[in-house]
């Protein structure tokens, strides 16, 4: 028999539902909440021996405290196999569960696995990690699938548990996550790509074995007629933020963005603002702020009335690394902003 730790947010566990989203981090004995599922699926073949839960808010306001503690719960408990959810289509607990298991696979290489509905936000991170100890289990949308969901967990945590290789993901059923491994086959490269050319020029299934992103097109806007009627704001994806960084953005895979109110400045003052981005030399703009908010040169257009006004406050998220689909999801969340705020035009500024 081996021993497993199953890591839940505080609905799962419980405690309750969004009035208990501040739940700091705490530990069951045993199984508890969705836990208690999970244990009756393994049958003898394991045993939960600690349950381990926090809120969804707590984690992410309290995100390097909650690692800390999960990550010394789990050490004095040395499991063969870390479980964590399922979170289904829960954004806020996918993320958590994704950022644990990456951090517990890190740190003591102990084998994790999660579980959550296909267009979790989460899923793009899991796989940006390429972790080939952390498996990503697809489930239902809702709860409600939570028996199948723990019905898939269960045998596959069994197979992790008894040490058992685990095989491709299109064979396995796990989430692929990018990780390509040598392979001996019969046929050469030249003959399976020659097959797939043929079956796609006869409109025959095929499966690609090196498969690409597609990306949206987006249709431009239309131009702005009249610029001296309109309201603009910044959107920065520099990483400027107010000194320091009380949101705690992440300098690599960002994951949020914010506003911050510029309403009375006509300009940025350096030591009030710091940069929080990977990939690029800070200092110039921690220097001059104005290279990631041009504030002197807008306040300029405004005051010639080459623009009605700026927009009191500008956004900004560290882009570094970002995923493309969290990416996606914050630009449609501050262009709903932008809409809402009756903004006519935006000033994008890039690194």
């Amino acid at each position: 028999m081996f021993t497993v730790v199953h890591i839940l947010n505080q609905f799962f566990a419980g405690l309750g539902g969004e009035e208990k989203a501040d739940t700091p981090v705490g530990v069951l004995e045993g199984a508890a909440g969705a836990a208690r599922g999970l244990q009756a699926q393994l049958g003898n073949q394991a045993k939960v021996v600690a349950t381990i839960f926090f809120g969804d808010n707590y984690f992410h306001e309290h995100v390097e405290e909650v690692k800390d503690a999960v990550a010394r719960e789990v050490r004095s408990r040395r499991p063969q196999v870390v479980v964590a959810g399922p979170a289904f289509s829960s954004g806020r607990y996918g993320v958590a569960c994704v950022e644990i298991c990456q951090l517990l696979a890190g740190t003591f290489d102990t084998t994790c696995v999660t579980a959550m509905h296909p267009e979790n936000a989460a899923v793009p991170i899991y796989k940006a990690y390429h972790n080939p100890k952390v498996f990503l289990l697809p489930t239902a949308e809702t709860a409600a699938g939570m028996t199948e969901a723990l019905k898939a967990v269960a045998p596959f945590v069994s197979r992790l548990g008894r040490g058992e290789e685990i095989g491709r993901a299109s064979q396995e059923g796990y989430i692929a996550r990018g990780i390509r491994r040598p392979e001996k086959v019969d046929r050469r490269g030249s003959a399976r790509a020659i097959e797939m050319i043929l079956k796609k020029l006869r409109g025959e299934p095929f499966i690609t074995e090196l498969p690409m992103e597609v990306w949206d097109q987006v249709t431009p806007a239309p131009p702005i007629s009249d610029l001296s009627s309109a309201t603009i704001a910044i959107v920065t994806t520099s990483g400027v933020v107010p000194w320091g960084n009380p949101d705690g953005f992440k300098i690599f895979r960002n994951a949020q963005w914010r506003k911050y109110n510029i309403t009375e400045l006509k300009a940025m003052e350096p030591g009030r603002w710091e940069v929080v981005h990977g990939g690029y030399n800070t200092s110039f703009i921690n220097g001059n702020p104005h290279y990631g908010v041009p504030l002197d040169a807008v306040r300029a257009l405004e005051a010639k009335k080459v623009i009605r006004r700026l927009y009191h406050s500008f956004y900004v998220v560290p882009g570094s690394q970002g995923i493309p689909s969290v990416m996606q999801r914050i630009g449609q969340e501050i262009a709903t902003d932008l809409s809402s705020e009756r903004v006519d035009g935006v000033l994008l500024v890039s690194t």
